[in-house]
Order: C-alpha cells, then structure tokens, then sequence
C-alpha cells in the first residue's frame, strides 16, 4: 500500500506539473491519483490499527496436566490475580509448576473427561502475494491475544491460592469432628438396641457389628457433606473474585 500511495502522489504531481506548464487537465492521472492516494491512505490507517488485509492463523497447543494441590483427594487448579484484573490459574505438567500469563490472555474453565489445558496464540498473516505486495513496508505478521481453555473433570476445581489453607482447615474440622459423631451415635444405637433385645449386652459379635456399621456410615455421611461444604465454600470465593 505504501508503494501505490507513494505512486498515487506521484501521479497527482504529475497532472499539476503538465497542468502549469500545458495548461491543461489530465483527468486520467488525477482521477487515478486521487484514488490510490485516498484508498491506499485509509487503507495504511487501517493496517495499523485493525490488521487490515491480514487472515486470523491461530497456533494452538494442548496438555495434559495435574492438579496445582491435592488435599485429602480433591485436585485444586489455584489461582491468583493478574494483569488487567484476570486471574492467573497454576498447575503442574510432569510434576513441574507452571502458570498461565494474564497480559492480553483469556481462561475459560469447562467440565470435560480429561483434565487438559487448551493455549491458542492469535496470529494475523499476510498469507498470499498480493497481500504481501500491498503491505510492502508494513508488518506482514502480527501476534494477537492468548485464550485459554482449562478443561477439569469430576473432583478438580478452582481455588484462590490464598484460600488453600482455609480448605485444609475445614477438612481437619471435618475429620476431627468425625470422631465425636462416631462415639454419639454407637451410644444412641446402642441404647435403642438394648430396649429391644436384652441379649445384646453379651452378644460381642453383634456389638462390633453395630459398631462398624456405624464407622462406616458415618463417614460416608461425613464426607458427603463434606464435597458439599467444599464445593459450596469454593463457588462463594470464585463469587468473589
């Protein structure tokens, strides 16, 4: 474009150089002048502005990762604020700790089967000889912004990394309290089967029968809850952030 700009002005020379010294008006090399000076002009502006004459080629990459953090078997991706407010998110890849970059870069997080992170790098070419020829003197390849796309199956989620702590926190109060809920409700059980059956105070077998059905449900129950606690806690700090 610079070179048919620069020819556009030259041709608008020209006519007024044969206008002064002929006299006389060449509407051919104006009119043609005008226009490549005019549409060339608007046409640099736009280069520089909006990749004009450029196709999107986008170079993508995917990985397989893992979790940043594992706490009593839930895989955390951790994040923590970045440039222009965005957050940047952490994990590793072949046990190694890498974070994606926030500068002129989007993340977007969906449910999937493997956990993967998806990276596109937006490029703008000039892919053909006429567009090279056009932007002769311009860049003919431009690096655009970064998109993420975070994939997280069943039992992977997002965590502020400053929240960690407070995960593991509730997780130690809820086994913690496990231990209690046990001990009351082998008493509770205990007592309504002794109401019932008299010969349960003797029967050893039956006692440490009731007595393991009790572990067992109790912590299922208490770790059900428990993802529910969690899952519930971390939407309230995604919320917040």
């Amino acid at each position: 474009m610079i070179v048919l700009f620069v020819l556009g002005i030259v041709l608008l020379a020209y006519a007024a150089i044969q206008g002064v010294v002929h006299h006389q008006v060449r509407w051919v090399p104006v009119t043609l002048g005008l226009l490549l000076a005019i549409f060339m002009g608007l046409g640099l502006q736009r280069a520089q502005q909006r990749h004009f004459l450029m196709a999107e080629v986008p170079f993508t990459k995917t990985q397989k990762i893992q979790p940043a953090v594992v706490i009593d078997g839930f895989n955390l991706v951790t994040t923590e604020k970045g440039s222009n407010g965005r957050l940047r998110y952490t994990y590793k890849t072949n046990d190694k700790t890498y974070q994606t970059l926030t500068q002129q870069a989007k993340t977007k997080v969906v449910a999937g089967k493997d956990a993967t992170l998806k990276t596109t790098v937006m490029t703008y070419q000039a892919n053909s000889t006429w567009r090279r020829f056009l932007l002769l003197g311009q860049k003919t390849l431009e690096q655009g912004g970064t998109t993420y796309k975070l994939t997280l199956p069943e039992g992977w989620y997002v965590v502020p990394n400053d929240k960690v702590d407070d995960l593991q926190i509730l997780i130690d109060t809820n086994e913690s309290n496990i231990s209690d809920k046990v001990r009351d409700e082998i008493d509770k059980r205990v007592a309504e089967k002794v109401k019932t059956d008299k010969d349960f105070v003797n029967d050893t077998e039956s006692q440490n029968k009731l007595k393991n059905d009790v572990v067992k449900q109790v912590t299922s129950d208490a770790k059900k809850q428990l993802k529910v606690d969690i899952v519930n806690q971390i939407s309230k700090w995604q919320q917040a952030q």
